[in-house]
Order: C-alpha cells, then structure tokens, then sequence
C-alpha cells in the first residue's frame, strides 16, 4: 500500500470520527411529548382536572408508564405531567387489557 493510499484511508477515518462524536449521525429517538395537568386536560376535552385525577387513582393511568410525578422534593401537592402518546394508546385500550 503506497504512502499516498495511507493517508487517504487516514484522512477518511477522521472525517468518520469526527461525524461521529458530533452526534450528526446519532439515531433518531422518538419525540416524546409531555404535558402538564391543564393542557392535557384541554387535549382530551375534558371539563375538569380532576378527571385526569381519577383516572390515575383508578389506575387507568400509571404514575411510571404515562404520567410522570415532577413535584419538587419538599412538596407534597403533585405537579403531574402526561406523555401524550402513552396516555392516548392506555386510553384506546380495551379495559380487559389494561390489567
């Protein structure tokens, strides 16, 4: 292999490098959308948050899986927030398959 070849290889694995620990090329994950109390409750054309409340109390909703808990670490009133997808897919679900 001549000098010449080397280098090229050399200067090829640099720009491959360099593409890499950018993140130009990393994989594309999922936008997840959360969103708070209000919004959800407006998104899902309900009256009152206190129906998305009840939807958690009965477990339709799970504190973990679609519905995240950001309350400050000295508060004891919960500030909830919803992954809009996963609360959408949990809500279409058939009761039976809920479980």
């Amino acid at each position: 292999m001549k000098a010449q070849d080397r280098e090229e290889i050399k200067q090829i694995v640099v720009e491959v490098l360099l593409e890499m620990l950018s993140g130009r090329h990393a994989p594309k994950t999922p936008d997840i959308e959360y969103l708070p109390t209000s919004a959800m409750t407006k998104f899902l054309g309900y009256t009152d948050n206190n129906q998305l409340y009840r939807l958690i109390q009965s477990g339709v909703l799970r504190i973990g899986q679609e519905v995240q808990d950001r309350r400050a670490p000295t508060s004891s009133k919960a500030d909830y927030y919803f992954n809009k997808q996963a609360c959408l897919k949990r809500l279409n679900e058939k009761p039976e398959k809920r479980a």
